[in-house]
């Protein structure tokens, strides 16, 4: 791996596929090596086995996994530790998207670039303020490798890579019609893949090769109710498992009790379901299912509940509809300059279904000023209105079912364009190109609740009323039945829903040169010095707009984003690559980056590789990181949502808004890595890597605590609500009649994360026999130590993201005659239940069922794949994914909603899929 050796024509090809030179032109020089350009180095070299780590996925490889996306593909990378968020996160602040996640530290540090180059992120912010690329907008079809830098990168690449890179590499040129044709079945539900590539001209021979790619996919919906996993929410069969089907979910009434401190008490012990209710039990079932404890206040004879399981409303995997497209072009004018350019296209459909809107608790906003302040739209039903069974006032508690469904229709339109060359001047080979990127996407938000419309249905104002605590409005007349759902008319059900589309525009422009040489005046004892220089500017905008309706408090329960931003970016680089010795080679980069809105960073990066014999190299980087901040956090931009506090005065638990807003005073985050490795090759086509890793990462741009930010308010409070001095507001704390309503906060540089671990990986590729030929691959990660502000959380839950101790896998590739074969074992580590209280799975909590669950249980799945090349130009490939048809492990730690961690795990259980490939 590490001598001057013969390698194959196929090897050459592969990996020359970013130079200007085509495999015919290789061909025609025989056996003279050619210098390729890897991740991880901007100067071209000749050694595919660079100082820094570098993990590549072939198209083979990923076609042998019998994923159907290159996403897929990536969310079982080991060093996709934690923090990766696909589309089956359906409550999420960027819905349609999946992204990837280095290390876990978020997927706003692992930098995606295609081809070497950034293109524009994803028009909504995960998290309200991480951008990133969608996986989903690259054509599968059209990707030839993707490389993996598993080592920051800011000195070579720049902001974003403070876990690594992946770096998509796309087809750069083809000749002749390839076509695809694949489909899978799972729990049920079907998907479909076609994809057409056809191309002419040889540059070897021609000088020229323009091709494109079309690649078309479809999915169906699968509802959490569709998985054997999310088949009921009763979970009493793993261990603490909980029943966590609704005893209110489809309408429950409770009297209301007023008490001297509440005018709005329900009674603590009278419910009774709904007259029209689908699944009606009375107490002593609600026991039984475990619903309920027997010492519960609720376990009256008379009481009635109308149970609910929302899993048969929840995507587990949202339907998706996507088309792409690439083209490229290039014309060689001589065998020193080239000229290219690109055209890609993408357009993603994604549908999800969410729970019905809810009633009871649910929040508005109005809008005071530039404030919004919340309001809990309960309201009190006089005896005789909308079906209330109770001869006093009465509130409704429950999903308004006959309404629908909560749906949501993510499109997510994408195009690049790209333009450059590639030319020679003396000894320098240069690369220049322009290019722009931009992404639009849209949500559109279908059965909401509106606030006027409901408002106007049960007769009460749109406003909150005034008092301490304030009364629920009361409503005498409605047009509405709660009772009987069946009996409401279309008209009214239409009255009091609305659909309202959130929209981001994401772009980026670019323009780069890069040129590199070898300095013959300058050598060392091991050869000529390599020299890069660079230079890069970049332009980007976003543009989050709320509708209007949604802004100004017009939907119950609705948070809002906005973002407007835009700024530039001025860069130069430099790198060497100084071989001292034979032995010894030394990697020097340094990057100086410019942006107008926060300032300037400067990386440098210092990288050793030792090669005392042929069969073991030795390598060591140390470099600084930087990450900008994205325009949600540095920009004019602002996200409300609801969330919960406990109120100083009076030690109430208060239901408020919040609002995060941009900062245009932060700083760069910064990091600092460290990473040393080796690679023994004691035979041919068998190497071990080993490489341990450390980062520490600091200024990690986030948002205090909103707890934190009231409790700092009000250091002294009142021992009762009505005691002066009250606490008072403050321009954060806004407070109504001596209650918390909202709570203003903006993005500051406040944490640090530190972590360690290590990266293993076996290749060996077994000499042909009679038997065939076999090839092993088997890799893992293992997290020593994951601190987040000097807590440890590696091998726990309780982090910013799940963060496993080991995440591993392992292939057997046998390849004979026409036939190939492929078995994988994925495994993630078990992790320790470290966001729920042990009272959550206790005796005394209705719904335990076992001991205490330590931990969430390990999950390891089996995958196979075959395929048969029936004729030269014909080939039939089949794959059973999960094959043992295993379910994620329960977790409701992670999400009450899901009930397993879908950052770590696929719930679909087995696949199957089959495929036909026909090259001309």
């Amino acid at each position: 791996m590490f001598r001057l050796k013969q390698v194959s024509r196929a090897t050459l090809a592969l990996f020359a596929s970013g130079v200007a030179l085509s495999a015919v032109a290789q061909q025609q020089q025989g056996t003279q090596l050619q210098r390729v350009e890897v991740t991880g180095t901007n100067i071209k070299r000749i050694d595919a086995e660079t100082v820094a780590p570098v993990e590549v996925i072939t198209r083979e490889q990923i076609a042998r996994t019998g994923q159907p996306t290159v996403a897929d593909v990536l969310r079982n990378l080991p060093a996709n530790s934690g923090g990766s968020f696909g589309e089956s996160f359906g409550n999420s602040f960027a819905p349609g998207a999946s992204g990837i996640s280095l290390r876990g530290l978020g997927q706003k540090t692992t930098l995606v670039l295609l081809n070497g180059r950034r293109v524009a992120g994803y028009g909504f912010a995960q998290n309200l303020q991480d951008s990133f690329v969608d996986l989903n907008a690259i054509p599968s079809s059209a990707v030839e490798r993707v490389e993996i830098l598993k080592d920051g990168a800011s000195a070579i690449y720049g902001s974003d890579a403070i876990a690594g890179v992946v770096n998509i590499i796309l087809r750069r040129d083809f000749s002749g019609v390839e076509a695809s044709l694949s489909g899978g079945t799972a729990e049920g539900k079907k998907d479909y893949g076609f994809n057409l590539t056809g191309g002419v001209g040889d540059l070897g021979s021609d000088r020229y090769n323009f091709f494109g790619v079309f690649d078309y996919y479809k999915r169906d919906e699968l509802l959490l109710s569709d998985t054997k996993f999310g088949a009921t929410r009763d979970y009493r069969s793993y261990a603490g498992g909980r029943n966590h089907q609704s005893l209110t979910g489809g309408g429950t009434w409770a009297p209301v009790v007023p008490t001297a401190t509440n005018p709005n008490a329900l009674s603590p012990s009278v419910r009774q379901a709904i007259a029209g209710c689908a699944n009606t039990i009375n107490a002593q079932q609600a026991i039984a299912m475990g619903l309920l404890t027997a010492s519960s206040p609720l376990n009256t004879p008379t009481n009635t509940f109308c149970m609910f399981d929302v899993n048969k409303q929840i995507s587990a995997l949202p339907g998706t509809e996507r088309l792409g497209f690439l083209g490229r072009g290039t014309f060689e004018f001589s065998a020193t300059t080239s000229v290219y350019a690109e055209l890609g296209l993408s357009k993603n459909k994604t549908e999800q279904t969410f729970t019905s809107p809810f009633f009871s608790g649910t929040t508005g906003l109005e809008r005071v000023g530039n404030n919004l302040r919340p309001w809990t739209y309960n309201i009190q039903f006089a005896p005789n209105v909308a079906g209330n069974p109770f001869s006093t006032n009465a509130i409704f508690q429950g999903s308004l079912i006959d309404l629908g469904t909560r749906n949501n229709e993510i499109t997510s339109d994408s195009v690049r364009g790209l333009v450059g060359s590639k030319y020679t001047l003396g000894t320098w080979d240069l690369d220049t190109g322009l290019g722009f990127s931009k992404n639009v996407a849209e949500s559109m938000n279908f059965n909401r609740l509106s606030l006027a419309g409901t408002s106007a249905v049960f007769g009460v104002p749109t406003t909150p009323p005034t008092g301490s605590p304030p009364p629920f409005p009361t409503s005498n007349s409605s047009s509405y039945d709660l009772n009987n759902p069946a009996n409401n008319p279309a008209s009214v059900r239409n009255q009091m829903l609305a659909s309202f589309p959130r929209k981001s525009t994401s772009e980026l422009v670019f323009f780069d040169t890069k040129a590199t040489t070898e300095l013959s005046s300058l050598r060392l004892p091991g050869g000529a010095v390599g020299l890069a220089v660079g230079f890069e500017y970049r332009s980007e905008k976003l543009k989050d707009e709320p509708d209007p309706l949604a802004r100004d408090g017009g939907i119950l329960g609705q948070g809002i984003t906005a973002t407007d931003g835009k700024r530039n970016n001025t860069a130069l680089y430099a790198e060497l690559a100084l071989p001292i010795t034979k032995q010894l080679e030394a990697q020097l980069a340094g990057r100086h980056d410019r942006y107008s809105d926060y300032g300037s960073s400067t990386t440098p990066k210092v990288g050793l590789k030792y090669t005392p014999v042929d069969i073991l190299a030795l390598r060591a980087n140390w470099g600084k990181g930087f990450r900008a901040p994205t325009l949600p956090e540095i920009s004019k931009s602002s996200a409300s949502f609801f969330t919960t506090v406990t109120d100083p005065q009076g030690d109430v638990i208060r239901q408020i808004s919040g609002v995060f807003a941009g900062n245009p005073n932060l700083k760069a985050e910064k990091s600092e890595s460290f990473n040393v490795g080796m690679v023994i090759e004691p035979v041919k086509d068998f190497s071990v890597s080993l490489d341990a890793y450390k980062i520490h990462w600091t200024n990690v741009v986030a948002s205090p605590s909103f707890q934190d930010i009231i409790d700092a308010s009000c250091p002294n409070p009142p021992d009762d609500v009505d005691v002066d001095p009250p606490c008072p507001s403050t321009p954060q704390v806004i407070r109504e009649n001596n209650e918390v309503v909202t709570i203003l906060s903006e993005y500051q540089n406040l944490n640090s994360r530190k972590i360690s671990g290590a990266d293993i990986d076996v290749r060996w590729g077994i000499p042909t026999t009679e038997w065939g030929k076999f090839t092993l691959r088997a890799g893992g990660t293992y997290v020593h130590t994951f601190k987040e502000d000097g807590v440890e959380v590696a091998g726990r839950n309780d982090g910013s993201n799940t963060i496993p101790r080991i995440k591993a896998a392992g292939s057997v590739d046998w390849d004979i005659g026409a036939w190939k074969f492929t078995g994988r074992l994925n495994y993630i580590h078990h992790y320790r239940q470290a966001l729920l209280p042990a009272s959550f799975f206790s005796p005394t909590t209705a719904n335990q069922n076992g001991a205490y669950p330590i931990y969430v249980q390990s999950y390891t799945t089996l995958d196979l794949f075959t395929s048969w090349k029936v004729t030269k130009n014909f080939t039939v490939s089949a794959a059973v994914i999960n094959a043992l048809d295993k379910t994620p492990p329960y977790d409701p730690g992670f999400s009450s909603t899901y009930l397993y961690d879908f950052s770590q795990y696929d719930v679909r259980g087995r696949q199957i899929r089959m495929a036909l490939n026909y090259k001309m």
